[in-house]
């Protein structure tokens, strides 16, 4: 408690004694009673970690020796299985016939089952042979297993804990004793080898063909919840069927698991996996489960049948961990704590089987004499605490009335004088004095006289400075109500001490409901934490600071700008904040127009300007052979007729204005066709498609589908096309074959010629199309089977209907809904590849043979119409070696052998394209010299500007110039 907390005379003086006399005893009896509870709690600890051994050990002999008769118990079962076993081995040796009585009660039902359908009068086995394996009944192996009735009845009456003694074969033949009704207890189809008591005994779950125990099954013949002992029955190495000798969970658990645990616990068993195999009442209670002792077949058991996951220790929680040391150790003890109560387990195993026999004890019953004691113990202590509080009540009483007496003395006057501060703090400053026996409270009473005498005084000078700074206060509201500013003052915690404005609407809150509260209150929490920052800033700097911010006023959301200055006294002391706030939301308004408007000028700017270069380079490339070949007849004007040269003329002419005209008719298409081109050229037909069966082969193998293709008739055929547009029309076709076809359905992919047309047919044994929709699947975002997830957008049929258009081809469907789909394309057939001859170029022409050493120039295009231009024009030049590449890998790996002296260099190339290629060629020491010049169609300013920045020598643009390219040639030669 604080020192200069305010406190009664009287609390004053009995806090005091409590200091003195009380609390210094009270610690004394204290320690005394914490040294009996600590030594109290020291000996319980020491004889519960005595009793606690004791236990465990008892628990781990006792859980041995249970084992060990269990062990005993379940090895009688399993000599006997064995027994049997050696029974049926010597009888399936042996020829034998029906006796009567076993013929007479056999037959074959209408599913094919050959079975018993009554028993015998003193007793006898029941038959089953499935209906399922009906054509190879083997009637002979049926009368040689009926010869062992009399081990299976002496063996079920001799072991208390069998249940059923049966053989089970390979073809699904059972011979079980006792007697049941087959035909209402088991499915006429039923193929026994399917169920663990019979391979769990086969080769591979039994390599060394010795008896062994399953774990617990609902057993089919009706017997309930069980397990068995088995025993594989060979024929040479031939598995011929499983004898096995049942136990139910009832007999283990009332003849193996009635058991004397000490401590009042329980024992059980647990198999191999970790399930329960048989649990006491007991181990009920403890587990929360109900043990499976009784099954009603409401109908029949087709398939195996085991315990539920709840009775698995491993899936519970309180023994989880379980399943790391219960399957490695043969015998252990760890605890779990089940319903809030810790139990001790300890376990051994069950020697032949791999189970393990656990005994459950309650900790509170192993140490519940001890836990008496210490009960005892706690109530003698318990009764020195009320004595010891007893004591100090009646001592308390005593001390209370002494301080009582000796505050008064004291207290009295001190009331007096408090009333006379009382008379002064209520306005009534001028008092007489006052007169104490007590020297010390005398001068206190004279003081305060004094002091009221002097505040009067300095009361009526107060009084006329507040009239005063009242008149100057109303002088300051009359200035703020004509600005439009709001002027806020706000401390360093950003609290709102005051606010002038004419217009309350310009305020998140009215004005009285918004003096006190908090920056916080009002901004969100990114505002408010930007307006204490500037807080901090303006505070530490002295500096006013300028913000922008944007809130939720009474006229709804708004922008300001506020400037925030510090408040200094006279003496330079920081005192408050001022915040003058003037509505800007009409100029923010203006300006994000404006900012509106210049963003949609540069959007129109950039677009026009991505259009305006995708359409130079997707036109100049096939006037480039155009204008190419013929500027290179023109050359020849030496050796063509007045005719031709006016001819060539006039092709040149009329070049140059189709390609204006086809540019001004491209410029509306393009914007028309959402800036869709082709580039169209000889394409040759197979390696298209033998690519994109390349492409669409995960998918198919993904769903299983036959892919049979004939491609034969397009061997060596060629297509006007652009190659990449119509690889992507044939792989929307194929991937829809694909996502609409079901699982091992089959596509089939041929091509043929007809009448100058090439004809891709896709046909797929999909789902189909119904006649309804068939007209409407070109448009955009049409699709078929909405209710169904398959991926695609609707558009690739609308997007390949306008490529096949632009390539002069056509692309039809026919389908019918529920039998499949069938699309195929048409495209015109190139007749020819042909080129004429080229006569040496005129004198005229830039020679390039002025030195008769030999050049190499490599030129690197996948354009075959282009590379055969460059060729025909160098072919003249007989110093000049000329080499080609089809890509750029094959041109960096020419490059890097020949070392040429030049390199043209196509732009747009598959895989790497031009910049990438230049780089690599820059990069490599043995090429890094060589220049290089691009020849593109891209003929923007921009990208040739780009060109020349990446490190081209020079940037040559399609269709070329003859003389301005031959020129250029020699410039770098």
């Amino acid at each position: 408690m604080q020192e200069n907390q305010r406190m009664s005379l009287m609390k004053w003086i009995w806090r005091s004694f409590l200091r003195i006399a009380l609390i210094p005893l009270f610690v004394v009896e204290l320690a005394f009673i914490s040294i009996y509870f600590f030594s109290n709690d020291w000996a319980n600890d020491v004889m519960m970690k005595l009793f606690k051994d004791e236990a465990q050990e008892d628990l781990l002999h006792t859980v041995s020796r249970e084992s060990k008769v269990i062990t005993m118990q379940l090895e009688s079962i399993s000599k006997t299985t064995n027994l049997y076993r050696q029974e049926v081995e010597e009888s399936l040796k042996n020829r034998s016939l029906f006796t009567e009585e076993d013929q007479a009660r056999l037959q074959y039902s209408s599913e094919g089952v050959y079975h018993t359908f009554r028993n015998l009068k003193e007793g006898g086995a029941a038959v089953f042979y499935s209906g399922a394996t009906t054509p190879d009944h083997n009637l002979q192996k049926v009368a040689r297993l009926l010869t062992t009735q009399d081990l299976m009845k002496h063996i079920y009456k001799t072991e208390p804990l069998a249940e059923a003694v049966y053989f089970n074969t390979y073809d699904s033949l059972n011979v079980m004793y006792p007697y049941y009704d087959v035909m209402d207890q088991i499915n006429p189809k039923t193929l026994i080898p399917q169920f663990n008591f019979y391979y769990e005994a086969d080769q591979d779950h039994n390599p060394s063909r010795e008896t062994k125990w399953t774990d617990v099954y609902l057993d089919p013949a009706g017997n309930g919840w069980m397990a068995s002992s088995i025993a594989p029955v060979y024929k040479d190495d031939f598995l011929e069927g499983v004898v096995g000798v049942d136990v139910t969970i009832d007999t283990i658990r009332d003849r193996i698991l009635d058991l004397d645990i000490p401590w009042e616990g329980f024992g059980m068993l647990v198999g191999k996996d970790g399930t329960i195999l048989a649990l006491p009442q007991k181990g009920e209670v403890v587990f929360g489960l109900n043990e499976l002792n009784e099954y009603a077949y409401d109908q029949q058991i087709h398939t195996n049948t085991f315990k539920p996951e709840k009775f698995n220790l491993y899936n519970q929680d309180e023994t989880k961990h379980f399943a790391k040391i219960l399957p490695e150790a043969k015998k252990g003890l760890t605890m779990a704590n089940f319903n809030g109560e810790d139990h001790f387990l300890a376990w051994s195993t069950v020697e032949g089987t791999g189970w393990k026999f656990i005994s459950v004890v309650d900790k509170e019953q192993i140490f519940n004499d001890l836990f008496l004691l210490d009960r005892k113990l706690m109530k003698i202590g318990a009764l020195m605490i009320f004595g010891l509080i007893l004591f100090y009540l009646i001592f308390f009483m005593f001390l209370y009335k002494r301080a009582q007496k000796l505050s008064h003395s004291i207290s009295d006057p001190l009331y007096d004088i408090n009333k006379l501060v009382r008379e002064i703090g209520a306005g009534r400053y001028y008092q007489k004095d006052e007169s104490f026996r007590i020297e010390e409270l005398d001068e206190t009473a004279t003081s305060i006289t004094s002091m009221g005498q002097t505040l009067g005084t300095a009361n009526e000078e107060l009084y006329k400075a507040q009239e005063e700074l009242k008149e100057k206060e109303s002088d300051l509201r009359a200035l703020v109500s004509s600005i439009d500013d709001v002027i806020m003052r706000v401390d360093e915690n950003g609290t709102y001490l005051n606010i002038w404005t004419n217009d309350e609407k310009k305020l998140p809150k009215t004005k009285d409901k918004l003096i006190g509260t908090r920056i916080n209150d009002v901004f969100s929490e990114k505002d408010a934490l930007f307006f204490m920052v500037t807080i901090r800033e303006v505070q530490e700097l002295g500096q006013p600071k300028t913000v922008e911010y944007q809130i939720d006023t009474l006229a709804g959301k708004r922008w300001f700008q506020g400037r925030l200055a510090p408040i200094v006294d006279e003496s330079g002391e920081f005192r408050h904040f001022v915040l003058t706030a003037r509505d800007i939301t009409d100029l923010k308004e203006l300006q994000e127009s404006l900012r509106k408007a210049k963003e949609e000028a540069e959007q129109a700017s950039k677009a026009k300007s991505d259009f305006l270069s995708s359409m130079s380079h997707e036109l100049r490339t096939p006037m480039n052979a155009i204008l190419g070949f013929t500027q290179l007849l023109e050359y020849e004007k030496d050796s063509l007729t007045t005719s031709q040269n006016e001819s060539v003329e006039e092709i040149l002419r009329a070049g140059n204005h189709l390609l204006t005209l086809i540019n001004e008719i491209l410029d509306l298409a393009r914007v028309e066709a959402g800036k869709l081109t082709v580039s169209l050229e000889p394409v040759e037909v197979q390696p298209v498609i033998e690519e994109v069966l390349g492409i669409i082969s995960p998918l198919v193998t993904n769903k299983r589908i036959t892919i049979d293709h004939n491609l034969n008739a397009c061997n060596e055929i060629y297509v006007y096309a652009d190659r990449t547009r119509l690889k992507q029309v044939l792989l929307n076709l194929l991937s829809n074959a694909v996502k609409y076809n079901q699982d091992e359905g089959c596509i089939r992919v041929e091509c043929s010629v007809k009448e100058g047309k090439a004809n891709f047919l896709v046909e797929d044994t999909g789902v189909g199309i119904d006649d309804q929709e068939i007209d409407q699947i070109f448009e955009p975002f049409t699709r078929i089977l909405d209710e169904k997830i398959i991926e695609g957008t609707g558009i690739g049929l609308t997007l390949s209907k306008q490529l096949m258009a632009l390539m002069n081809g056509t692309i039809s469907v026919k389908s019918e809904l529920g039998e499949g789909s069938m699309f195929w394309i048409d495209l015109p057939v190139v007749e020819t590849i042909t080129t004429d001859p080229i006569q040496e170029v005129s004198q005229e022409s830039p020679a390039l043979t002025g030195s008769d050493e030999k050049k190499k120039l490599l030129y690197i295009e996948d354009n075959p119409a282009n590379l055969h231009l460059v060729q025909k024009m160098l072919a003249h030049k007989s110093n000049i070696e000329f080499m080609s590449a089809m890509n750029g890998e094959i041109g960096l790996e020419l490059a890097q052998t020949h070392r040429p002296d030049l390199i043209l260099l196509d732009l747009n190339l598959p895989g790497l394209d031009g910049y990438d290629v230049l780089s690599k060629v820059n990069d490599h020491p043995s090429t890094k010299r060589i220049p290089v010049i691009a020849i593109s169609a891209n003929a923007m300013p921009r990208e040739i500007e780009k060109g020349i920045a990446a490190g081209f020598q020079d940037y040559l643009t399609k269709p070329l110039e003859v003389t301005t390219f031959l020129n250029v040639l020699e410039k770098h030669l």
